[in-house]
């Protein structure tokens, strides 16, 4: 029988000793995120809101949430000089100045935000909402409590505190529908009479529809169910547009009032309409 030559066979057992088995299995998979991330990555208040793209209509709260430790940021905007004293040539009353409004809010807790709000004529208003009932197949609508205090002078006089209820029933992923009976305390700041009344219980009623895939159609009243209730009750129609966590909306108001002291003291008499707008954005 042929033998091997040494060399040849010491060459074989080499190769063979060296030859894997079988393909080696990857490493397994391993998390960088950790189990903190994966939490928020599951946190349902990330997920767009189709029937509620805002935590505001056009100058009343709605219930969407704000997911815990994220920021949101509002620009609003009502210009001076009414529409029907306005036309082409000064742009509707963009020309005449402008009260505009910078608003910050946090998600503090889940479902809780808090939020910061000032104002060009020196208004500071504080709030914070908490989210108390969600919507589900067992609750037929959204309730969040809702708190704030503001005064005028960047917080140093004519306090206003506020306090009421958001109420919300959303129709499929087209619409939403509100109610925010609130009492707000110190609105008539000047009173002529000792004994006249010092505050307003309104309730805000409201309506937000998804008209095409990213475009709304919104409206707002908050008529004043007792107490000081001058000129004429607060009415806002808009229509605005949602790009990612933008929003864009253009507002037509009878009264220049955003907070909630300002909504319900209400507007002029008479047909003075104001021409306005608000910027959104959500950083999640």
């Amino acid at each position: 029988m042929t033998r091997i030559p040494t060399r040849i066979a010491c060459a074989l057992v080499v190769l063979a000793s060296a030859a894997p088995s079988r393909a080696a299995d990857p490493p397994p998979a391993r998390s960088v995120a950790g189990p903190a991330a994966a939490v928020q990555a599951d946190d349902p208040d990330l997920d767009v809101n189709l029937a509620q793209p805002d935590f505001m209509l056009s100058a009343l709260p709605t219930t969407l949430r704000l997911p815990r430790n994220r920021l949101a940021f509002r620009l609003t905007h009502r210009f001076n000089q009414p529409l029907d004293e306005s036309g082409p040539d000064d742009l509707w009353g963009m020309d005449s100045g402008a009260i505009i409004g910078l608003e910050f809010r946090y998600g503090l807790i889940p479902g809780g935000q808090v939020g910061f709000y000032r104002t060009s004529d020196r208004t500071i208003e504080l709030f914070s909402q908490y989210d108390v009932v969600k919507q589900s197949d067992n609750m037929p609508v959204g309730i969040a409590a809702f708190g704030s205090v503001e005064g005028t002078d960047n917080f140093t006089d004519e306090y206003s505190p506020a306090i009421g209820a958001v109420i919300s029933r959303e129709i499929g992923t087209r619409a939403a529908v509100y109610a925010q009976p609130f009492w707000i305390s110190n609105t008539n700041s000047e009173p002529a009479d000792p004994a006249a009344d010092d505050s307003t219980a309104m309730i805000g009623l409201g309506i937000r529809v998804r008209v095409f895939s990213s475009t709304y159609l919104v409206a707002e009243a908050a008529p004043r169910m007792s107490g000081y209730a001058p000129g004429t009750a607060h009415v806002s129609f808009a229509i605005e547009q949602r790009a990612g966590g933008h929003l864009f909306q253009i507002t037509i108001a009878n009264n220049q009032g955003t907070t909630p002291a300002n909504v319900a003291r209400g507007g002029p008499g008479g047909s003075n309409w104001y021409l306005g707008f608000n910027l959104a954005r959500k950083f999640y």
